[in-house]
């Protein structure tokens, strides 16, 4: 190992833990300022000159042969309004943060740690500020993992840029709702994500002889869930439009109203809640087994 590369393995190191150490520190001070500051108000909660200002999310464009799509309905939503590129390439990691921070009102801190942790550590090193394509996310074991609640396992859907409407289904039954006949009052509880989570990870372990459920895939899992809870409020018919169509829904805004949008603490501290009700749940395979559903 030469000097450079001695040194370079030394510093490194420290200077990314310096960052983190900086966002953390930053995090707390904004998500202590949410609790003091007053509420953003109702129909200004994405900026003007963001995608989404006003409700106007501009044309809706399902992907065509070609275009790159992550396993992500925030992403993959946001290609096709344009407001990442259509084609879903040719954008860093770090503009895909900033563009899903401006949009679903999250704090500026969430959106610099989780691409800059997502390209150096969970794709070998790569800098931020590198190009990339929504599809690089689809790489299995990383972001993309088993047990989701919008596709099936990679096992039996190779393609996982593509939405599931029977998993889909499932997570609304979880939560006692009929999917095709959604009320308006029809909201989400945390814990219907955190039950159909266990059902999903129980599923995945009886059924997938490949099953996967490895660190990341808990902690995406449950930061996933975290996020979509919190930004679209629980309503169900909103997010079925989103997680079925990848689209969003007609004149909305997030509605999470915090001044400084969505912290890394208060992500942490929802995952924290939903992975506790995972294991709360119990042992489901008894049930998986019962249900007979292999998908």
């Amino acid at each position: 190992m030469g000097i450079v590369s001695l040194v370079n393995a030394i510093v490194d190191p420290l200077l990314s833990l310096g960052y983190f150490l900086y966002l953390l520190g930053w995090d707390a001070g904004l998500h202590v300022s949410n609790i003091i500051l007053p509420k953003k108000k109702p129909g200004a909660v994405i900026a003007s000159g963001v995608g989404g200002y006003r409700g106007d999310w501009g044309v809706f464009q399902p992907p065509r042969p070609g275009d790159a799509r992550s396993p992500c309905p925030a992403i993959n939503a946001l290609a096709n309004h344009g407001i990442l590129p259509r084609d879903g390439r040719g954008i860093t990691w770090k503009e895909l943060g900033e563009a899903v921070g401006g949009t679903y009102n999250l704090a500026p801190t969430l959106c610099k740690q989780v691409p800059w942790l997502t390209a150096k550590f969970l794709f070998a090193g790569r800098d931020w500020n590198e190009k990339m394509t929504l599809d690089d996310l689809n790489a299995h074991g990383g972001i993309e993992h088993d047990a989701s609640y919008t596709r099936a396992d990679i096992k039996w859907q190779p393609d996982q840029s593509v939405p599931n409407p029977d998993i889909i289904r499932g997570l609304y039954e979880t939560a006692g709702f009929d999917m095709d006949n959604l009320k308006p009052t029809d909201t989400f509880k945390l814990e219907d994500f955190s039950n159909y989570l266990a059902y999903r990870r129980a599923h995945s372990k009886v059924f997938n002889g490949q099953y996967i459920m490895n660190r990341n895939g808990k902690t995406f899992g449950c930061a996933n869930s975290a996020i979509a809870f919190d930004v679209f409020g629980g309503n169900a018919a909103d997010m079925k439009t989103w997680f079925i169509e990848e689209r969003m829904p007609d004149n909305w805004e997030p509605r999470n109203l915090n001044r400084n949008g969505f912290t890394i603490a208060r992500l942490n501290t929802l995952s924290f809640r939903l992975e506790r009700g995972i294991s709360r749940a119990g042992n489901l395979e008894a049930k998986v087994l019962k249900d007979a559903k292999h998908v």
